[in-house]
């Protein structure tokens, strides 16, 4: 059956799936694996099959791109909510599922646990999986690649299947996106090479982002075209001059496109991975602590960074409940963290102090005295004040290595005092970006750092994913406004001498 048929056929068998989910309170309960912690509210009969599927797609991620490079940062974290209407609240917007960002400390993406209500919705799993994808792309392939490509590449991940026999399906149609293609008909690929999906109406963004995912499952399945569009994603990604999109492909994209077009009309290709090829580690399933748990709803708040005007009041919802558990070094630090986003820095202190006297290894409390000691500090200027700060930095490290904040508040510390950035600062910024690279606000304090010590080239680079991403943004015009000042300054350096040696430490 043609590939248009098998989707018409799709289109008319419109099915309703399952109803949401009931929205009643419920217990909290955690599945940790080796790169998610999944939380979820209500019972815990689920919560392992999901995410024994999160590591299975992981492993699916890194054996197709053959990442084999060690493994750094923190578990991304997962909240499966108990209705849409929460997450819609969290994300502060009426027309979305599910969301991924990050914290100053982690990447974490926010869902719905309810099932889809049709074959052709985006389910919390589809979501999850698109946005987790571009988090591994970011992770390890950070470049200037075309942003159909980054979206066609998470496209292309996130309809994956989970057969009963314990295997993984991937390359199969996104059936939520088969209505603009197969009604609307593909997005035209001149156009698909030369802008972004940025300001797209509904319907062509599902064109937008439905021919993306067939131009890269096109790219992964047509040998005769895999050699021309990798030619042309590497030289966008090295930066090659004034590139001409037709000359990389045979027959230019006029060509392209209507190769593209046959190839829609055939039945596609997909592709498994079998329980024998699939190596996962231990899920271990437990119940979340009283404290966290209570105040979970709170904390995705405060990693959400409220206003001014919220701030107050999260911090006062936040110290009622944790009141109810005065014995918890979590629920103490969460407090310092909350009352230091309100401005009550005297209250931060005080239960940061109350965090570290109930655990002494509590990195959280730490960096949260640290904050306030710095900012004393930095009105003092008085030696000693510097010094409690450091301390204070130094002991929220060993207590959590793999924390990125106290890491950055290193960096920071030394900025603040003035002088020569010694080598350890650039360092733990180093380290603080490299767990978190998915963080802005990381990148673009190592892009200064780099640029500060005169390697305009590296920083540069280092912008590229802020830079041409596929959606436009006050940070994305930010961004290539400076690349293209560093790109100028890199030139001049060029000129004068040889290049400056990359500041940036071995990997």
């Amino acid at each position: 059956m043609g590939m248009m048929r098998i989707w018409m056929k799709a289109l008319a068998g419109l099915a309703l799936a399952l109803g949401s989910m009931g929205t009643a309170q419920a217990a909290w309960w955690q599945a940790q694996t080796r790169h998610f912690t999944v939380y979820r509210e209500g019972s815990d009969d689920k919560l392992r099959d999901f995410a024994e599927r999160l590591e299975k797609f992981d492993f699916l991620l890194r054996a197709i791109t053959q990442v084999t490079d060690p493994e750094r940062g923190s578990p991304v974290k997962v909240y499966l909510l108990s209705s849409e209407d929460k997450v819609r609240a969290l994300a502060g917007n009426p027309n979305i599922g599910g969301f991924y960002t990050t914290s100053d400390r982690t990447a974490y993406a926010v869902l719905s646990r309810g099932a889809k209500t049709s074959q052709f919705d985006f389910g919390a799993e589809e979501i999850l999986f698109h946005e987790y994808t571009h988090h591994f792309m970011l992770h390890h392939f950070p470049a200037a690649y075309p942003a159909w490509y980054v979206e066609g590449f998470a496209e292309f991940f996130s309809v994956v299947k989970f057969p009963k026999d314990g295997s993984i399906e991937f390359g199969h149609v996104p059936l939520a996106r088969a209505p603009g293609l197969v009604l609307g008909s593909p997005y035209p690929v001149k156009n698909l090479f030369a802008r972004d999906a940025n300001g797209l109406s509904l319907r062509d963004g599902d064109r937008y982002y439905g021919t993306a995912w067939l131009l890269t499952h096109y790219y992964r399945y047509k040998a005769d075209r895999r050699e021309e569009i990798t030619r042309y994603l590497h030289d966008l990604a090295e930066g090659v001059k004034d590139m001409q999109p037709d000359s990389y492909f045979a027959g230019g994209l006029a060509g392209l496109e209507k190769d593209l077009k046959a190839y829609m009309r055939h039945s596609l290709s997909a592709s498994r991975l079998t329980p024998k090829e699939l190596t996962i580690g231990e899920i271990l399933v437990s119940p979340v602590d009283p404290a966290q748990a209570a105040l979970i709803g709170e904390e995705l708040e405060l990693m959400g960074d409220p206003g001014k005007e919220d701030a107050p009041k999260l911090a006062a919802s936040i110290r009622a409940i944790a009141a109810k558990y005065p014995a918890s070094p979590y629920a103490a630090a969460l407090l310092a963290e909350a009352e230091w986003t309100a401005g009550q820095a005297d209250a931060a202190l005080a239960d940061a102090d109350r965090a570290i006297a109930l655990d002494p290894q509590s990195a959280r409390g730490y960096a949260a005295r640290a904050r306030v000691l710095l900012e004393r500090a930095h009105d003092s200027d008085r030696a000693e004040d510097w010094k409690a700060a450091l301390t204070s930095i130094v002991r929220a490290n060993r207590a959590d290595t793999e924390d990125p904040v106290p890491l950055s508040l290193f960096y920071r510390y030394h900025a603040m005092r003035g002088g020569k950035m010694p080598d350890l600062g650039y360092d733990g910024l180093y380290k603080a970006f490299t767990l978190l690279p998915q963080s802005s606000d990381y990148r673009f304090a190592l892009v200064h750092a780099v640029a500060a010590r005169g390697d305009y080239k590296s920083a540069s680079i280092l912008l590229d994913p802020i830079a041409y991403s596929p959606h436009g943004s006050e940070m994305r015009d930010s961004a290539l406004r400076l690349k293209a000042e560093f790109d100028a300054q890199a030139a001049e350096r060029e000129k004068a001498g040889p290049a400056a040696e990359s500041p940036l430490p071995a990997s």
